[in-house]
């Protein structure tokens, strides 16, 4: 109802002339005050990537998002040498990720990060679980997929049958390690990060930015 309202409002301000002046960001379920929660479940989980773009992005905490899967798939501009992440839709799939919350001065810069401009992802709301002591809570937060989806489910092929262009770059792959540790997402979703079939290929340049050389896999 208080969405219905707004819009109302932003029609009559339109036609009085005021319109340009209203930000319809504001409107985004994600936003509260003059911030919004994001959702990250691959690159963005490690601090050191998100802050590049995104300074005033602060940890919420792990969370998880239901029937969704992470996946991969390789974009045209491909800065990672290898696969990058999306979520897929998959009734009964938990996956885990790192909630932020962000200055609303930030929405250009992370829309900008991934690529929105150039129609490689596009954003969406999903819904994920702040799992506390006692209860959890439901978060409403910003989230990026590929706009173009993998067709099918990597997790379904053999290690050794895993096709090249559905592979992260060991680079890449680490950044996702490293992040959910730094994090505090379960160590058994870790693990199973650690388990992705990977291409073995090292982002030399992104490897020492981000300080990943170590990570185990």
């Amino acid at each position: 109802m208080n969405i219905f309202i707004a819009l109302i409002f932003l029609l009559a301000a339109a036609r009085t002339g005021y319109g340009a002046s209203l930000n319809l960001n504001q409107l985004l379920p994600e936003v509260h005050n003059d911030r919004f929660y994001y959702f990250a479940f691959g690159s963005n989980m490690l601090a050191q990537r998100i802050h590049i773009q995104n300074p005033t992005a602060e940890i919420v905490g792990p969370v998880t998002l239901e029937n969704y899967r992470l996946d991969f798939a390789t974009l045209p501009f491909d800065r990672w040498d290898g696969a990058v992440a999306t979520i897929v839709p998959m009734n009964g799939a938990i996956l885990w990720g790192t909630l932020w919350e962000i200055d609303m001065i930030n929405l250009a810069d992370i829309d900008n990060q991934e690529g929105v401009h150039l129609q490689l992802y596009r954003p969406i709301t999903v819904h994920v679980k702040l799992h506390g002591n006692d209860t959890d809570t439901e978060i409403t937060a910003r989230a990026y997929v590929l706009v173009h989806q993998p067709e099918n489910n990597v997790h379904a092929f053999a290690p050794n049958m895993v096709p090249d262009d559905r592979q992260p770059s060991k680079t890449y792959l680490q950044v996702l390690v490293k992040g959910a540790i730094e994090s505090g997402i379960p160590e058994s979703y870790v693990k199973f990060l650690r388990s992705i079939k990977h291409n073995g290929k090292t982002v030399k340049k992104l490897e020492q930015a981000l300080q990943v050389q170590s990570v185990d896999l």
